[in-house]
């Protein structure tokens, strides 16, 4: 399969959401397949990942690559034998694009805390820039999982005109209240640790303990251990939480992660529903703490009332937030199914 990467320079200054601007702002990219004028779909990525969707995957038990192993290539919904797929790196990720741990030119240092926030709505402007940027008028397809759907969303509201279709795995409108609620307190609670030293800690330092136990408690949500469903199993993948949460501490920057996070818990695009005009898909697991499904189904009746061909597919336990990538083979046929009727 044909791979590329690269990175894309916004050529002028980001405005912000909260306020200001971001000048120099880089967006990493990985693409998979070979292009021609109009096959281009776009792949966003979820909270923790990395644009590296097809890997390679990394040597320890925090793996934020290869996680789109079962949608991107030949025979599967975004087939790279006809599709050139572009995965970019969010905004505030720490793969590539500019994020905390991004040297500011000025100051000779990484930005650190100093990195304004950043939103959904922003990374979806810097995505749609770099699309423009690539000369891509209009994407066959958008699709986004978790963080990335609320980006495809906000994406296809903001400029319809670049987007044919849209494909939201394992998220709503907006997270469900107690969640967001809970993910707004973590940059609160990472500088409470005496290690966060107002964000200024040396490269490889900072609230690590911290740390450690908020990704815990995000890849409980995400393997959903929280829900009545949890199988005998549970007490295994508990160990393999514990390890890849001690690796994920050791290994990812806490000024990000309460960047990203707070981007996660702020983004709620029902005001933007109305302005979808592409087709959209969404899908969720029945068992998904992130995106339950009476929220998404929610999601579904509000683009359908406003005049959105929307359409809703729910796969049944067990099946949690992570389920939808380890067992996307359950989506091949509504992905590619849907994606043909738009092709």
């Amino acid at each position: 399969m044909y791979q590329t990467t690269g990175s894309y320079s916004l050529p002028v200054a980001l405005p912000l959401e909260e306020g200001g601007l971001l000048g120099g702002a880089q967006v990493a990219w990985s693409a998979y397949g070979e292009r021609s004028d109009d096959n281009v779909a776009v792949l966003l990525h979820d909270l923790a990942h990395s644009h590296r969707a097809l890997g390679p995957g990394e040597q320890a038990a925090f793996q934020p690559s290869g996680w789109g192993a079962e949608l991107v290539g030949e025979g599967r919904p975004l087939d790279t034998s006809a599709l050139h797929v572009v995965v970019p790196n969010l905004l505030g990720s720490p793969f590539g694009s500019t994020s905390p741990v991004t040297v500011d030119a000025r100051a000779g240092r990484p930005y650190g805390a100093a990195l304004p926030t950043v939103t959904v709505l922003d990374m979806a402007r810097s995505v749609s820039a770099m699309l423009r940027g690539m000369q891509v008028e209009r994407a066959r397809a958008l699709v986004g999982v978790g963080l990335g759907g609320l980006v495809a969303l906000q994406l296809a509201a903001l400029f319809p005109e670049q987007v044919s279709a849209v494909v939201v795995l394992g998220a709503a409108r907006a997270l469900p209240e107690p969640l967001r609620e809970r993910l707004g307190l973590i940059r609160h609670l990472l500088r409470m640790d005496p290690d966060f030293h107002e964000g200024h800690y040396a490269p490889g330092q900072g609230p690590k303990r911290t740390l450690r136990k908020h990704y815990l408690e995000y890849l409980r949500l995400r393997h959903g251990s929280e829900s009545p469903r949890a199988t005998p199993s549970a007490a295994e993948r508990a160990l393999e939480a514990e390890a890849e949460a001690e690796a994920f501490s050791e290994g990812f920057d806490a000024n990000t992660w309460a960047l990203l996070c707070t981007a996660y818990a702020g983004g709620d695009v029902t005001e933007s529903l109305s302005k979808v005009r592409a087709p959209v898909l969404l899908a969720t697991g029945a068992d998904d703490a992130l995106a339950p499904p009476s929220r998404v189904r929610d999601t579904y009746h509000l683009l359908s009332a406003a005049g959105a061909r929307a359409h809703y597919h729910e796969l049944p336990a067990p099946c949690d937030h992570a389920g939808l990538l380890a067992q996307a083979k359950r989506l091949h046929g509504p992905m590619r199914d849907f994606l043909r009727r738009r092709g």
